[in-house]
This record gives C-alpha cells, structure tokens and sequence, in this order.
C-alpha cells in the first residue's frame, strides 16, 4: 500500500481500504483507517438512514473542498465513490491546457451546442469554464440543471438547480427556465429521452442551450442525440444543432506530468446541417467541413502533442488510430 497523494480528484472508500488517483492519473491505495474510517462510516449511516435505496448520489464538503459521491452495495459491501468539484471556473488557458476562442465560437446566437466525451473527460468542465467566460450580456439570463451543481456561475440573472434538491428532473427544470425567459440553459448531462426533447425544444424556439453528451468522437454526437429525441422531433434537430465539442484528458500517471486534452470540434453551419440532414452514412463529410472550418480533428491534436515532445505516439495512439473519428 502507498501513501495518499496531497490531492486527490477521485477516491474510492470501502470498509477496508481506499483508492485514489489525483489530476495527474497518480494511483494510491492505503488501509481505511482513522479519518478515513470515520468519514466512510458516518457517511454510510446517513445515507441508510435517510434513503433505503440500494444507491445515491449526493455532495458533501469534505476538507475543505466539495465532492460529488455515489454510495453504492454491492455483494463486498458498501462503496463510497467521491469526486471532487471545482471551488471556481477553471482557467482555459492555465488550467484546460485549451485556446478559449475554439471553444466560445461554438456558443455564438442561440440553438443547441454539445459537450462531448467519456466518463471522466473533463467535458464538463470545459462547459462550465466556457459559460463563465462568456460576455455576460451575450449569455445573459442563465438557468443550470445539474446533477450536482458542480460550480456557482458568477454574474447577474443565475438561477441553478440541481436534480433531486430543486427540481424532480432535468426535463422539468429545462422547461421551467424556458417559462422564466431565461436566455441561456445550461444541462449537465443529457442521458434520456426527456431530457433530450426538452434540451432540442428549447433551443428550436430561441434560447441558447448547452448540454455534455456521452459520445466516443464528434462523429458519434449527432447520432447519439438522433437516438434519444422523438422521431418527431428528429428532423429539426439539424437545423437546432449549432456546435459540437468533444474531448479527452491524457492522464499519464506520473506526478510531473499535467494532464493534456485531446479534441475535436465543429461549427454547425449551413454545409453542416446538409451533411447531417442526408443522413448517418453522410457523417464522414464532416471531415471536409472540419477543414474548411480549420479546426483539428482529434488525431490532429494527438499529434501536435506528439510533435511538442508532450506525449509519444504510443501514448496517444488511440486517438491517432480509433475507428470512427471524423476524418476517417
């Protein structure tokens, strides 16, 4: 067993022992003992307490930080999953490794633009950072839907929610800042259809929506969002679409090393809505749109990293060689 790091992102508690990995992708596990035992087992007991339920997720603060938590059985037991959230918007430049200009241009005028990536790709983030950057005047009023409220948004007209606490789900509360004019609506993660047809409905009547979206490359954003909207509903989301992000953190497991973003984005422009209108077997296009627009695709990014001496090839090989990246 090794020693925790100074500070770490992600813990994994059980009766017996704890796991962590920090921002760095450093791994640690030590007995559960002492501190760590109590905070495992004054958690437990709460939560029993108050929910029955076999699971939960919740936020606590912890050590002077706020963590989002899973309480989850299982047949070794209880399992207590804590990540910890951001005390404010990271910087892009400093912190995101990321030039905040690729990223803004895809918030411009109102329609649906989405963040995209796996568990754990920093997206939200990345979504986060871009609406506190933002002109104020140009995001103007904003409603959050979070599950939890990951970050406090400064700035006049904020009104966040968090799923459970607030409101009973992400569809309610996107249709409620619709009725509360507020002009930007913000969606922690879209993961169902209701919340896919209440996200697409908003931004079709004038507001400016943001959601992440689990996808495995740009490629895989509109098709992910054709599943889960009504087939009513699928034929605006073309003409809804305004700009999708997607991204990865390389996390090399040493603590000398930051961790560095792969990604891919695409304005959605007239071009662009032509391709994804024709249908899935189209979406290869993209590619071309892509260089037109001067945006990297996600083996390009890859690669810079490989040329900047940042990273080896064979470290971010799947990014270089994954099937089903735009520009295949």
């Amino acid at each position: 067993m090794t020693d925790i790091p100074a500070k770490p992102t992600n813990l994994y508690l059980t009766s017996n022992f704890v796991e962590t990995t920090d921002n760095n992708g450093v791994y640690s596990r030590i007995a559960c003992e002492g501190t760590w035992k109590d905070l495992f087992e004054t958690t437990v007991a709460e939560k029993k307490k108050a929910d029955r339920k076999k699971s939960s997720d919740f936020t606590i603060e912890w050590n002077g930080s706020r963590y989002r938590c899973n309480l989850a059985d299982s047949y070794h037991g209880y399992g207590l999953t804590m990540r910890i959230l951001p005390a404010g918007a990271p910087s892009f430049r400093e912190d995101l490794k990321l030039d905040a200009n690729i990223v803004l241009s895809l918030l411009k005028g109102t329609g649906l633009t989405l963040f995209a990536g796996q568990m754990g790709s920093g997206k939200s983030t990345t979504m986060f950072a871009a609406l506190e950057r933002m002109d104020k005047k140009e995001r103007g009023p904003i409603g959050t839907v979070e599950d939890p409220i990951e970050g406090l948004l400064t700035g006049p007209g904020v009104i966040q929610r968090e799923v459970g606490t607030h409101v009973d789900s992400f569809a309610q509360a996107i249709k409620d800042f619709v009725r509360q004019n507020r002009h930007t609506i913000a969606v922690s993660e879209i993961r169902d259809p209701e919340t896919a047809n209440a996200a697409l409905m908003a931004a079709s009547t004038g507001h400016s929506v943001v959601a992440t979206i689990h996808a495995d490359s740009a490629l895989d954003v509109f098709p992910r969002m054709l599943a889960l909207v009504d087939d009513k509903l699928a034929k605006i989301l073309p003409r809804t679409m305004r700009g999708i992000w997607w991204q990865h953190v390389v996390r090399f497991g040493d603590s000398d090393r930051k961790p560095l973003p792969v990604y891919e984005s695409l304005e959605v422009t007239n071009a662009v809505r032509q391709i994804l209108e024709a249908g899935v077997d189209k979406l290869p296009q993209l590619g071309n749109e892509m260089q037109r627009q001067s945006r990297k695709s996600m083996a390009e990014t890859a690669m810079q990293l490989v040329a900047q001496r940042l990273a080896t090839r064979d470290e971010v090989a799947e990014f270089i060689n994954r099937r089903g990246r735009i520009n295949e």
